[in-house]
């Protein structure tokens, strides 16, 4: 049953990636509030379906809107990033988020894993062999600017989540996911509806299954990491997942939507998969 479960939150992760990019191919990056409207709705749908009790206490409020400003800033910039460039190194570079949530940690008196060091020495010698691009996977300012917005989104996920749940001595996950989803969903539609509004009825006929399915995913993802948190060791679980994802992108992204890196790059990707790998021992 795990391994069902694992194969099941490796094809989520990166679902949520792929499942993006026909959506960027139609609309050139736009209607991104529109998309992440129904993405948010969706999951928050997911979280309160899935959850058998409410509690709720005051004090995880400014925890869930950190979480709704990290989240909508990743999410916003990652489906402009699919936009501009490669979806393999879009998911790749944003993968890198966890760097801030093991800096963070260390911060505040965790043990450096003994994959650290291996981990960011692949990750420099990955940064500088991807970077050498040309016309097969362009790398533009555009791209660059939404990358890192997006992988400091993401990795800010993590570290209000790790936050809220030392303050809260493990308590209110649930409730602190649905507070926080409710409000990015809120947000995305205000902004869709006043910079979007024009447009939404397209947006809405070339994307409102990609992001109902994006949604879906990322809700399945949540809850199946939770089950299976409690039946593997996490320093087992974690590296799979994201060496099983970023796989998986890649073949997809260059078979299916026939995205080529050059060789030197394609090094780099092995060189930030293993980075990614030792990074999560």
């Amino acid at each position: 049953m795990n391994t069902l479960y694992l194969l099941a939150i490796i094809l989520g992760v990166s679902g949520q990636s792929i499942v993006k990019k026909p959506y960027t191919q139609k609309t050139n990056g736009a209607g991104v509030y529109f998309f992440n409207t129904l993405l948010s709705t969706v999951a928050l749908l997911f979280f309160v379906v899935t959850s058998s009790k409410f509690s709720f206490d005051i004090s995880f409020i400014p925890y869930s809107i950190g979480f709704a400003i990290s989240y909508a800033v990743a999410s916003v910039f990652m489906v402009l990033a699919i936009a501009y460039g490669s979806l393999s190194l879009t998911s790749l570079f944003i993968s890198y988020s966890l760097m801030i949530p093991t800096f963070y940690g260390l911060i505040i008196g965790d043990t450096v894993s003994t994959g650290f060091i291996p981990g960011m020495l692949l990750l420099v010698i990955s940064l500088f062999l991807t970077n050498k691009s040309n016309e097969k996977a362009k790398i533009s300012l555009k791209w660059i600017i939404c990358v890192f917005l997006s992988f400091l989104g993401n990795g800010m996920c993590t570290v209000v989540q790790k936050m809220q749940q030392i303050a809260s001595n493990g308590a209110y996950k649930n409730e602190f996911m649905i507070v926080a989803l409710a409000i990015v969903t809120v947000v995305m539609l205000i902004m869709s509806i006043l910079k979007e509004r024009t447009e939404i009825k397209f947006f809405a006929k070339v994307g409102w299954h990609w992001a109902i399915i994006c949604g879906a995913l990322n809700g399945m993802v949540n809850l199946f990491v939770m089950i299976l948190s409690g039946k593997m060791p996490v320093s087992l679980m974690f590296p799979l997942i994201s060496a099983g994802g970023l796989i998986v992108t890649y073949i997809v992204s260059r078979f299916f939507y026939k995205e080529k890196l050059t060789k030197i790059q394609f090094i780099g990707f092995i060189f930030g998969l293993m980075a990614v790998v030792f990074l999560n021992v």
